[in-house]
């Protein structure tokens, strides 16, 4: 009976810090009533004591992770997406925490003393307890968990859903090795520094899903900027030519040098509005992608790149039937090209970008062509991280290269002619 008694009050403990931890991780809180959590908990864990056995089994552990699922379910009214992907980072910190105690107890006790010896069971399940609490309480850990929870959510693939229940699998059955193997000889060591890569690959996992989900929120604020940019910029060239003019009347009649060097100070700083690029950027349709032209030809104008522009498009083509979502996607490709193009031009001698945009048929093709300086590592472009800019840059081709995959209307296209570096980009007719 005291047994029964001990494994049903680690199972609520264990119960309660997942409910706890995920509440942490999505930033829900429960829609049941407290009898109903009383209930769901006390099911999970009953269903615990259930499974327990004196030898460790990982089939066990995979029916817990799936029992989690329906439960926390229920619990926080979630979908099944948002079950798995909350439960399986759930147990994903469980499994670390289960790591540091064995670390703790196996020193001193066999695997078959922590299972069946109640005082050493409790100890270890208590220990498992707090320190999984601990790690959802650091604030960076939650921060980070948090931050992939959504990026996840919202762009939650099958893929995503087979990758956590297969890391569950794996690490079940390698706290199934580590169980049945003495501690710290050849195959608990093994054991251990597998199941520390599968921690370090799920960090990575983790990582690199954060920094996705930023440079999504950098572009997706960029474009909410840029819509204003392009009635601004229209407005503005209206108003432009009266605005020099009145300053060049302002400029005659002083003859205070700090002034008209102020003036003229004005005049150099101010956005460059003006030119062949402009002139035939103003063709794009409005909606974002004019903006972000009109921006980006700004600062490559005020980089002294010499900047040329050819745009033929259909009045009522391709590109006017994009929906928004479609266009945020293309506006996020034409931001890291255009960025790339202006930093490549910089550091080459004769400072040439040029921007073809054109529409035949059944697709409008856009075009950056632009002087460079060469690098070695131009064959890796697309891998994550390579930058001929140093260390911690490189993301921006990586994440255009993702977004092409998501995206079967756009194709992509790079190439080195005669010293230019040209990047074709294709976005096809909607059948």
């Amino acid at each position: 009976m005291l047994e029964v008694f001990v494994k049903i009050f680690c199972g609520i403990i264990l119960a309660i810090i997942g409910m706890y931890i995920i509440k942490e991780i999505t930033g829900l809180k429960s829609d049941k009533n407290k009898l109903s959590q009383i209930l769901l908990i006390l099911t999970l864990a009953c269903c615990s004591v259930v499974l327990h056995q004196i030898e460790y089994t990982g089939l066990s552990t995979i029916v817990i992770f799936f029992l989690n699922i329906i439960i926390y379910k229920l619990i926080f009214k979630l979908s099944i997406e948002e079950s798995i992907i909350s439960c399986g980072i759930l147990m994903i910190i469980v499994f670390f925490a289960d790591i540091v105690s064995s670390l703790i107890f196996m020193s001193q006790f066999s695997v078959k003393d922590i299972r069946t010896n109640l005082c050493i069971f409790l100890a270890s399940n208590i220990t498992v307890s707090i320190i999984a609490f601990t790690l959802i309480k650091i604030k960076i850990v939650k921060k980070q968990l948090n931050k992939f929870y959504y990026s996840i959510l919202q762009k939650t693939s099958i893929t995503n859903i087979i990758f956590f229940t297969l890391l569950i699998i794996g690490f079940s059955h390698l706290l199934y090795n580590i169980g049945i193997s003495t501690f710290f000889n050849k195959e608990y060591v093994l054991n251990f520094l597998v199941m520390i890569i599968f921690i370090v690959i799920s960090y990575i996992f983790i990582e690199n899903q954060n920094k996705y989900k930023k440079l999504e929120e950098d572009y997706d604020t960029l474009f909410s900027y840029i819509q204003n940019f392009e009635d601004w910029i229209e407005k503005e060239q209206l108003n432009r030519h009266e605005y020099k003019n009145q300053l060049a009347v302002l400029r005659c009649l002083t003859k205070e040098k700090k002034v008209k060097e102020k003036i003229d100070e004005i005049l150099e700083d101010n956005i460059n509005i003006e030119g062949q690029a402009v002139t035939q950027l103003k063709f794009l349709p409005k909606g974002g992608i004019k903006g972000l032209m009109y921006y980006k030809a700004a600062i490559a104008q005020k980089q002294k790149i010499n900047l040329t522009a050819d745009v033929s498009i259909e009045t009522k083509g391709i590109l006017t039937k994009l929906k928004e979502k479609e266009i945020r996607v293309l506006c996020k490709l034409i931001g890291i090209y255009f960025d790339n193009a202006i930093e490549a031009a910089q550091e080459s001698r004769k400072k040439i970008i040029s921007i073809e945009i054109y529409e035949l048929k059944d697709k409008v093709s856009i075009v950056f062509s632009n002087t460079f300086k060469k690098h070695k590592n131009m064959k890796d472009r697309n891998k994550k991280g390579v930058s001929s800019k140093g260390e911690g840059r490189g993301n921006g081709l990586y994440f255009a290269s993702k977004l092409i995959k998501e995206n079967s209307w756009i194709e992509s296209k790079q190439n080195i002619i005669d010293n230019y570096y040209i990047q074709e980009l294709y976005i096809k007719k909607h059948k």
